[in-house]
């Protein structure tokens, strides 16, 4: 896929976007992103709006909007999925290219 900005075109391939646009920390940001779409697909799944997914987690409804919009920390967003109640499983592993891979996968409802 390829996106333009206005200064550069960047082509987007498989692996770590994060690492490809040379951005600091991309194996952070990329399990971050991983973490993140499991709580933003339970959230939708449970049909709360951010209100709700804010009082179910105890957090303010701004912490909820930093979380669907990656301005959380890795920590925070596990105690999140814990008070949620949705087990993950996470995996980092070095990929058959030497590249780093993170898979975040959706395990169950603990509730």
């Amino acid at each position: 896929m390829r996106k333009k900005t206005s200064k550069q075109e960047v082509e987007i391939e498989n692996g770590n976007v994060f690492e490809q646009l040379r951005l600091p920390e991309p194996e952070e940001r990329l399990r971050k992103a991983r973490l993140m779409n499991v709580i933003n697909a339970a959230i939708k799944r449970s049909g709360f709006s951010q209100k709700e997914a804010a009082d179910v987690t105890g957090l303010d409804q701004s912490d909820i909007s930093r979380i669907q919009h990656g301005r959380y920390s890795t920590d925070r967003l596990l105690n999140v999925l814990v008070r949620l109640g949705i087990g993950i499983e996470l995996v980092q592993r070095h990929g058959t290219r030497g590249d780093v891979v993170i898979e975040v996968r959706e395990l169950a409802r603990v509730r």
